[in-house]
């Protein structure tokens, strides 16, 4: 066999790979790998045995990393110790769709969902299993193929995702995960993040027109990364939001809808709040707001005049913790319990403003100091006008 028919046969090798590319492109690498060896002048040096076998160690890693499979809704459930969901996922009433999306350097997947009558029976095996509810994985995954951060890394979390069922003619800050008494548990396996999301079941509204939606850098609904078309009852994608986004058309059967008990259903969610109503509403949160700026305001001037201030010899205490490392403070109108290591990390040391009085002209802070041997002081300082 000559060398170019050996290398032939590796290169095929080293190409079939189950995610790799089909057998018309392998072919072409191979024709081009022919012709550049057949131009190669004789007395040119050839590249070594160890370093073809390091370009064929590489094109194997990468038929392999491209192989990897997302796990299904059974095994995230199984990962998830709920071993009678995965059985449900398992069910012919189970919906696949695995159908992926890249947004906001995400790649985010509906994995599947079951209801309805692919949960019947399984109620008598936990009880946290319902017919009455819709359950959904979703994975998320980062598209340039680093990995998600774990559950334990202090990263974990830092970017929150919003996953929650929407319904076509429904407002989908009224209509929601949140309304539809939903919740979800998660898990990183493999740099891929799972989610498996539960809610009051959906079937029911699938003559309207279903959704699944998935909003990164929010945990909660987003009127910036989601559309509703008050007149047509559409709902879409914001083109100009800058998060990761996604909506699936969930492809339930037509025939499982039921109308009269969705209508009913809906008559118990709360209600929006009427116009006035809404109108009051952020007034006085406005009023709110405006307070709880200029209660800021003041306060960091105060915090400023602190060590200027005079100390209140009488009220100076020195504190022991006691056995769950809280102190208590006792002095005038002051009655004050708190653990220490909450307002100083471990190996900070000075004074802490912890609360303002203002009475009879004066204003009085109450200061807790911690000195380098971590010993706690609690003291009243009466501040410069």
């Amino acid at each position: 066999m000559s060398d170019s028919d050996k290398w032939d046969r590796m290169l095929r090798q080293a190409l079939a790979s189950e995610a790799g590319p089909d057998e018309r492109l392998n072919r072409n690498v191979i024709h081009r790998y022919r012709e550049r060896s057949e131009a190669r002048p004789k007395g040119r040096k050839r590249i070594s045995i160890g370093v073809l076998a390091a370009v064929f160690t590489l094109l194997l890693s990468v038929s392999a990393f491209a192989a990897v499979k997302l796990l299904s809704p059974q095994q995230v459930a199984e990962h998830l110790g709920n071993g009678p969901l995965a059985e449900a996922f398992a069910s012919g009433d189970a919906v696949e769709i695995n159908e992926s999306v890249v947004s906001g350097g995400y790649e985010i997947t509906l994995h599947g969902l079951v209801s309805g009558a692919g949960l019947n029976g399984l109620e008598d095996l936990s009880s946290d299993i319902s017919p009455e509810k819709t359950y959904a994985v979703v994975s998320i995954a980062n598209a340039d193929g680093s990995p998600m951060p774990k559950t334990s890394d202090p990263e974990y979390g830092e970017v929150p995702f919003y996953v929650s069922p929407l319904m076509r003619g429904l407002k989908p800050w009224q209509v929601n995960i949140f309304s539809m008494h939903g919740g979800y548990s998660e898990t990183v396996l493999d740099g891929v993040m799972y989610r498996l999301i539960e809610c009051d079941g959906v079937e029911m509204f699938a003559d309207r027109g279903v959704y699944l939606a998935v909003v990164g850098g929010t945990a909660f609904p987003s009127n910036d990364a989601i559309a509703y078309d008050e007149e047509t009852g559409e709902i879409s994608l914001r083109p100009d939001y800058e998060g990761a986004a996604a909506l699936f058309e969930l492809p339930l059967d037509k025939s499982k809808a039921d109308p009269a008990k969705a209508e009913a259903y809906l008559r118990e969610l709360p209600k929006e709040p009427e116009e006035k109503e809404t109108a009051a509403e952020n007034d006085a949160a406005a009023l709110l707001e405006s307070k709880s700026e200029e209660m800021a305001t003041k306060s960091a001037e105060r915090k400023k005049k602190v060590p200027e201030g005079t100390t209140i010899l009488e009220s100076v205490q020195k504190l022991t913790p006691d056995d769950r490392g809280r102190v208590h403070y006792k002095y005038d109108v002051w009655n004050v319990t708190l653990t220490p290591d909450l307002f100083f990390p471990e190996g900070q040391t000075g004074d802490y403003p912890f609360q303002f009085s203002e009475r009879d002209g004066k204003v009085l802070a109450l200061v807790f100091t911690v000195d380098s041997l971590g010993d706690v002081t609690g003291k009243v300082v009466e501040l410069d006008p």
